[in-house]
Parts: structure tokens; sequence; C-alpha cells
């Protein structure tokens, strides 16, 4: 319950920018000593930031989204988005996960036997190993915000592996731009998975639609996008997406 509740928070700290203490009672369904309570914990793990009678986003943290906070955003979203993922994956195939929430949790819904896994995703070892799945780390600098391995010698290494599937995060899904990320060798490690793999697919809740960051990784037609649903202010038949929502899986 704590973790969607803080997942809500933070979801109307981005849409309105500032949320406060009466609307998240009235919202949640939840005692002011809760919502109080629950802002402080967030403010203490750098999610957002309290001022008197509300809360808003931590800036710092909002220019590149820590893996703790990605965590709690669109949890719903994520879960379909995730299991579908998963059910894609055949028996004994090498599969790319990337770092990122919403790869972190389709290992939860893995079902597929004698697979290997490559994932530039430090969090996801532990999963991994408890599923005792066959996992290769590549090497790398690790980037604190997202715990992600990244550089050089993570793009030199993928470069010379093949993937029959790959499942990969973006910040952005922009008509113009394509797939974006913030960072310059996050971008290229994801390019090269999408040059190595049979198969390529974005997982992207829809609030990463018409957004876009400052490296294009990817054009709209190099890979699948797995979603949760359409909104209403992108033109979808740029793209090869299949909508996985709470009750319809449409291709």
């Amino acid at each position: 319950m704590k973790q969607k509740r803080w997942g809500k928070i933070l979801e109307l700290c981005e849409s309105k920018n500032v949320v406060n203490v009466k609307d998240l009672i009235n919202y949640l369904n939840v005692s002011e000593a809760t919502i109080r309570r629950d802002l402080q914990n967030m403010e203490d793990n750098d999610l957002i930031v309290r001022f008197h009678g509300g809360a808003k986003l931590n800036e710092k943290s909002n220019l590149e989204k820590s893996m703790s906070l990605k965590t709690l955003l669109n949890i719903e979203e994520k879960n379909y988005i995730s299991s579908y993922a998963a059910s894609l994956i055949k028996d004994g195939d090498i599969v790319f996960l990337d770092a990122g929430s919403t790869t972190y949790n389709l290992i939860d819904h893995i079902k597929a036997k004698d697979i290997t896994i490559v994932t530039t995703g430090i969090p996801h070892l532990s999963k991994l190993s408890q599923k005792e799945i066959r996992t290769f780390v590549v090497s790398g600098f690790v980037k604190s915000s997202t715990v992600a391995v990244t550089g050089k010698e993570t793009v030199n290494q993928i470069s010379k592996m093949v993937f029959d599937i790959s499942f990969i995060g973006t910040n952005g899904i922009h008509a113009q731009a394509g797939f974006t990320t913030p960072e310059e060798y996050e971008g290229e490690v994801k390019s090269m998975v999408i040059e190595k793999s049979k198969e390529s697919y974005i997982l992207a809740d829809s609030s990463k639609f018409n957004k876009l960051c400052f490296v294009k990784f990817a054009n709209l037609e190099d890979a699948k996008v797995i979603t949760d649903k359409k909104i209403d202010s992108f033109d979808y038949t740029l793209i090869d997406c299949i909508f996985v929502g709470e009750n319809e899986i449409i291709k």
C-alpha cells in the first residue's frame, strides 16, 4: 500500500508540479498523519521536496529519474507491459535486458526455460540469481542515478554479441526525434543492442510518448513498442505498437 501511495503522489507531482496535503488526503483517502509521514519519508529518500502545506518533485532527481523513483511510477502500466514482454521469450533464447524499472519487473514474469540473459541493470542481478537464470552482466562504469552499466567498454562488448530478443527502455518517444535517452553512451548501448538483435522491443508506458531527450538512439521503425494505451496526441501510424492494457492486447 505504501509503495502505491508514493507512486500516486509522485505522479501527481509530475502532472501538477506541486501538490498540497489537503488534496492528497482527498485523493488517496487516508489520514493527514499518513500523508505527512509519507511526505517526510519520501523527502528523506530524495524523491520530493516538502514545503509548508505541500510538496513538489526533487528537481535534481527529476533531471534523470533514479531507479528508486522509477519503480514507484506507473506501477500498473509497467506490470501489463512487462508481463506481456516476458511471454515473448522462448525456451533457449539469448535475451538482452536493458537497465530500468520495467525490465526489472519483467524478470518476475519469465517462464521460459534454459535462457541466457545479458543485462546492463545492476539491480536485475539479484532477481535473476534468485530465479537461477544464466546471466551475463556487461562491464563498464555504473551510472549512480539509474544503477546501469554504461561506457565505451560496454558498447564494445555488446558489439561482439547476438541476441534472439531484446527489451530496451527509453526516456522518450517522439514523432520526429524517434527514441531518445539523456546520456550518450547509454544511447550507443541501446543502438548496438538493436543492431545485434533478431527482434527488438521498446518497453514504454504511455507517459513516454511525445517526450524527447538529448540523445537519439533509434528511429521509430527500428523496434516494436510495447505500451499500455494510446494517447490522443500521438500518431500511431508512425510506429509498430502493441497495446497491453488491463483488458486487451491490441497489435
